[in-house]
């Protein structure tokens, strides 16, 4: 299973939501930083906001929220 994607941005303490809550319960994210040009145009491209992030990017699904992303790791990368 390939390591879900999370945009985001370092300062922005929405996106640190997610990004802690993934480190405490030990979910690798590749964690692309929206204030490069590469991760902003690739989010742009799925058809995201770098006004809106945090998003994570896992196969076809693209979420946006830091408690929709934490939700929906949950449901795939925790053990029931």
């Amino acid at each position: 299973m390939a390591t879900p994607i999370l945009y985001w941005w370092g300062p922005c303490e929405t996106c640190n939501i997610a990004v802690h809550w993934a480190d405490e319960n030990h979910v690798e994210l590749d964690k692309r930083d929206v204030a490069e040009e590469g991760p902003y145009q690739e989010l742009l491209a799925l058809g995201g906001d770098a006004n809106k992030i945090p998003y994570l990017k896992d196969g076809d699904a693209l979420i946006q929220g830091p408690y929709e992303i934490i939700d929906y790791l949950k449901k795939n990368y925790l053990p029931a």
